[in-house]
């Protein structure tokens, strides 16, 4: 008798367990909503679990297995990509789609509570981070400010002064015939020029080392980046031995850039703080403390990293194509001469150090993968069903690297960029596109060419192991090992 028993135990296990397989062999458990069976998934899928283990095994490389996907000859129009317990991924590769989720049916593709879950604690409600009326509102300051003619020329100060600080850096290391890590070099020198130009403050971490929040700053965005592929992120936070002292950290570096300027005069000062202190809600309130914070917090992600990655992704690339390289410096020394400092008129006429940013901006993009949830069921150009709920997404460095979209699409080639014509916001979407395109895309373009003219023409740079050199994928595209170089004055 105890032996049938456990007969039919053991058989309506295996049946449940069957049934849960045959149920989920096309969704990971829990997914909240069930995207049409005739959408392929993704190679990597497998039952119950979905795509999640391969993923968190090779999260670094989560854009590389993403790009592999939709650039392989069996993709047609989508994918779907899935983890359990959460909304599943349908990602398009065909500028049409992502024109028409990113500005055609705007209004139907959000950020959503699957990327606000996950950021909120860090970047509060911030531009980056907000939908609907919030995010107009903070838009249309944030572009009042970026097109204010005294910001603009704010900027260029900045930058001309701390390129000084940058070269004095590098001819020391020069000098020593150390080697240095160029990937941090650059993140500390645009830390410093936005810390003068966001909130009008001298951090000093090229010259006195990096600053503890910065530290924070980087682990945290690795982690947000994370959350992003595990779902089971709450309880790898738990046990998380720095986030919760490093959360904090940040959150008090923000606010505390608020609070010693609060009161201050700042209808004479030209920062981005002084403009978002300055600004009044249509109920005629200011901004809190805790909203301004979410500002300055946001506005580090987007005028530190993006940059600073960039311009590592750029030597790396060089590094790698010394055809172009040599075609670079000839521009540089026949546009400057004797100069060693560049007047950003120059950088406008210097057309080839600008393919070569774009170029690598590319192949290297750095907000490298975007997601939109759909308010309402939904029909895309190609024909995919959408349903509500589900995520949209698409991969600046999937489409880069296309085909379809790039003749010989791998090789680097600024030279690609001298053509009249130039490729929409929905081909090359490095800075996004539609209503939520970079808004500071051209001060992005116009600093970052500065810096990588101003070294070059300076120094010439020697990564020590280009095989070292790896993605670390969060919610941008840094570098995991650095970029060690040796540098040497040029003669």
């Amino acid at each position: 008798m105890e032996n049938t028993r456990n007969f039919y135990f053991v058989g309506a296990a295996l049946g449940i367990i069957s049934a849960a397989f045959w149920y989920y062999k096309d969704d990971a458990i829990g997914a909240t909503v069930r995207v049409d069976k005739s959408v392929p998934r993704f190679k990597i899928h497998n039952p119950i679990l979905g795509g999640v283990l391969q993923m968190i095994k090779d999260i670094d490389n989560s854009g590389i297995l993403i790009e592999e996907e939709l650039n392989g000859p069996d993709f047609d129009r989508a994918k779907v990509l899935t983890i359990p317990f959460a909304e599943p991924t349908i990602f398009v590769n065909d500028p049409e789609s992502v024109e028409y989720i990113t500005n055609t049916n705007f209004e139907n593709y959000i950020k959503g509570t699957f990327t606000k879950w996950r950021l909120t604690d860090v970047l509060g409600n911030g531009i980056f981070n907000t939908d609907g009326h919030d995010w107009f509102v903070q838009r249309k300051l944030s572009a009042k400010i970026l097109t204010n003619r005294n910001f603009k020329l704010n900027i260029e100060t900045v930058f001309s002064e701390n390129i000084g600080i940058f070269i004095g850096v590098l001819n020391a290391v020069a000098e020593s015939q150390t080697p240095v890590d160029m990937h941090s070099l650059f993140h500390r020198y645009f830390m410093d020029s936005f810390g003068k130009i966001a909130y009008g403050i001298d951090l000093n971490s090229l010259s006195q080392g990096i600053p503890s929040y910065v530290v924070s700053f980087d682990r945290t965005q690795n982690t947000m980046g994370d959350r992003l592929v595990n779902p089971f992120f709450p309880i790898v936070d738990f046990f998380n031995p720095y986030l919760k002292n490093d959360i904090k950290m940040i959150r008090e570096f923000g606010e505390k850039v608020v609070k010693d300027r609060v009161g201050e005069p700042h209808n004479d000062r030209n920062d981005l703080l002084s403009l978002f202190l300055s600004h009044c809600n249509e109920d005629g309130s200011k901004l809190t403390t805790e909203e301004l914070a979410d500002h300055v917090i946001s506005f580090i992600l987007a005028g530190r990293d993006t940059t600073a990655q960039a311009l590592s992704w750029t030597l790396f690339c060089l590094s790698n194509n010394p055809a172009a390289k040599t075609a670079l410096y000839k521009e540089i020394d026949e546009i400057l001469g004797d100069q060693l400092i560049p007047k950003y008129d120059q950088i406008k006429q210097m057309k080839y150090a600008n393919a070569v940013f774009k170029e690598t901006l590319r192949l290297y993009p750095s907000v490298p993968r975007e997601g939109k949830v759909a308010v309402n069921d939904d029909t895309l150009p190609n024909g995919i069903k959408i349903p509500k709920g589900a995520i949209v997404g698409f991969c600046p460095y999937a489409m880069g690297r296309s085909e379809k979209l790039w003749e010989n699409a791998s090789a680097y080639k600024p030279e690609r960029w001298l053509n009249s014509k130039q490729p929409s916001n929905y081909v090359y979407t490095a800075f996004m596109c539609g209503p939520r395109i970079c808004l500071g895309k051209n001060l992005a373009e116009l600093q970052g060419v500065f810096t990588l003219v101003s070294i070059l023409k300076n120094f010439d740079f020697e990564i020590i192991d280009l095989g070292s050199v790896k993605q670390k994928m969060s919610l941008t595209l840094p570098m995991k090992n650095g970029l060690m170089c040796r540098i040497t004055k040029r003669k």
